[in-house]
């Protein structure tokens, strides 16, 4: 579990990880990588959990490959499970499901449920219900590391996480290609749910969005062509479509305000639909906007 500067929500995921049962015939031990936070957040979880965790100290923030890669060596563990700091397991037999799932599979991917918290649930329910659409095709769509477990042989032999993916995003859906090259078996614990504890808000969604775009895409976009064009991306990059980064640029003052003023998401008169279809295209607009600063 990386962490960076979340005490407070870092401690309730262990907690609940904490009480989880597991089989007799394991040993389960957690991890957690302080990803150079430097305001006491590994000292405030020693404190809460003493030897019941290892706790990683990175002196600089290194970003989320790295850190899992940290969290991972030196480690003998024959099953790893990945899991965010901001993300509880909803029941305490969360490590059965993915345990039962790798008995059939290299990779056991576990469900995702944010919090009901009115247009951002039913926002997430919708990409969740994409996800598993385009998982029919690659099961890449529906890998994040969020939630998964992975046979320890296998992420040693892809090489783990590639630490080149510096900024937001992508990281996850590049280790998910090697493993598939390597013929990886992908099966789905849909038992091993957690819960996503972070209050979405639609400038900070984009603010992700537009850094994906200008830091990690092209990497992405270089060595996945094919996916990067299954997962929708192709499509709003500015270096494939330079039309339309015009239209971006065009509209960015007016998307710009609508973003930063967003109390429209919850206006119930207007239809769910309409709500997500403006929220995707300021989502786009935004990752156009980074795909016309990529850092190459």
């Amino acid at each position: 579990m990386p962490v960076y500067r979340d005490a407070v929500r870092a401690s309730d995921a262990i907690e609940a990880l904490l009480a989880c049962t597991a089989p007799d015939m394991l040993t389960v031990r957690l991890r957690i990588v302080d990803d150079g936070s430097l305001d006491g957040t590994a000292e405030a979880l020693e404190s809460l959990f003493g030897g019941r965790i290892d706790i990683v100290r990175l002196p600089r923030n290194v970003g989320r490959s790295a850190a899992r890669n940290a969290g991972v060596a030196g480690s003998d563990a024959d099953l790893l499970l990945f899991i965010d700091a901001d993300c509880v397991p909803d029941n305490e037999t969360f490590l059965l499901h993915h345990i039962d799932a790798m008995a059939n599979a290299d990779v056991s991917i576990g469900s995702i449920e944010g919090l009901n918290d009115g247009f951002w649930h039913a926002y997430q329910g919708a990409a969740t219900a994409r996800r598993e659409r385009l998982s029919r095709h690659s099961a890449a769509a529906a890998f994040t590391t969020q939630n998964v477990m992975i046979d320890a042989r296998l992420f040693r032999r892809v090489g783990g996480f590639d630490e080149a993916y510096r900024g937001y995003g992508f990281e996850d859906r590049d280790l998910a290609m090697r493993m598939m090259a390597a013929g990886a078996r992908f099966g789905q614990a849909d038992g091993a749910r957690v819960v996503h504890r972070d209050s979405l808000v639609l400038e900070k969604v984009c603010a992700k969005m537009r850094e994906a775009g200008e830091t990690t895409a092209a990497r992405f976009a270089r060595l996945h062509p094919a996916e990067y064009r299954a997962l929708g991306y192709e499509a709003i990059d500015a270096t494939k479509h330079p039309w339309r980064g015009l239209i971006a640029r065009a509209t960015w003052p007016a998307v710009r305000l609508a973003v930063r003023y967003d109390g429209w998401i919850n206006w119930g008169f207007l239809p769910f639909a309409a709500r997500k279809t403006m929220v995707r295209m300021a989502v786009a607009i935004h990752f156009l906007q980074g795909t016309m600063r990529q850092r190459r």
